[in-house]
């Protein structure tokens, strides 16, 4: 059988991210046997880097679509931006979901959870990169963990002029995850939606980030994540929190000269930050 992917990422303010993601993906990835259809998604970026990516998507024939928002910092953007993604974009097979702050670190990781997510059994929908946090200097996304708080603590949120603690809910993370294109997830995607949310209890609730509820919906219907052999890299938060954005820009400038100038992934920092906590 082939298998059609459309991949795709958002991009705010975020060029040259988008750029080392898409370097390193090509890269690392032997994709003979799929046939991936790339779309980058911008939310009316203006950052100094935009002018370059938008000659690499053109070298490479990635259309770069504009959502119709600003780049105003508001998180949950991104979520209805891929919701509308997935709601105009129904020919594929599979829909891979990428950050725009992360890139690839391992050979094929994109057939790897491909292969991982076609041989699961039936009530597995999709396959998320176990996501390394680049200046935690370890794993930081994989199944289950949100419910530590050793790594994210409690969220607070006021509700109708109440203070409430939620725990973040586990979800399949869309920094990379690749999910089958079924009728259920469509539509789930059209009634719920891949944004964020959170219910409220009696002083506590469940707080979840993009596609978190739709993790959740999709339980309800007996169907589950699984988490890939593969890592990925991310900087995290590179777009919602831009007091912490130098470091990140730096190193990602760094690697993605390495990739420009031909050098390949030969530094230890495309693995890890040389950043000492």
């Amino acid at each position: 059988m082939s298998y059609h992917v459309k991949a795709v990422t958002v991009n705010q303010d975020t060029s040259h991210f988008v750029e080392l993601m898409l370097r390193t993906l090509f890269y690392t990835n032997d994709l003979s046997d799929i046939d991936l259809e790339i779309v980058v998604l911008d939310n009316g970026s203006g950052d100094e880097h935009r002018g370059q990516l938008e000659a690499y998507l053109a070298d490479q024939g990635i259309p770069l679509v504009q959502t119709g928002f600003d780049n105003s910092v508001a998180p949950q953007k991104h979520g209805v931006a891929l919701t509308d993604f997935v709601l105009e974009n129904d020919d594929c097979t599979h829909y891979l979901f990428l950050d725009s702050d992360m890139w690839f670190v391992e050979g094929d990781t994109i057939p790897t959870m491909l292969t991982e997510l076609v041989e699961s059994p039936p009530d597995v929908f999709g396959c998320q990169a176990q996501i390394f946090g680049f200046y935690a200097h370890r794993i930081i996304e994989r199944r289950g963990y949100e419910f530590d708080s050793r790594w994210h603590g409690e969220v607070e949120r006021t509700f109708e002029d109440a203070r409430f603690t939620l725990m973040l809910a586990n979800r399949c993370s869309p920094v990379c995850a690749l999910i089958a294109n079924t009728p259920v997830f469509r539509r789930v995607v059209d009634i719920i939606g891949l944004g964020r949310a959170a219910s409220f209890g009696v002083g506590g609730g469940a707080y979840y980030d993009t596609f978190g509820l739709m993790t959740h919906v999709m339980a309800t219907h007996g169907l589950s994540f699984i988490v890939s052999s593969k890592r990925v890299n991310h900087f995290t938060e590179t777009t919602y929190v831009p007091e912490r954005r130098a470091p990140k820009d730096r190193d990602c400038l760094k690697l993605l000269w390495e990739l420009r100038a031909g050098r390949g992934m030969t530094l230890d920092l495309f693995l890890d930050s040389d950043w000492d906590k």
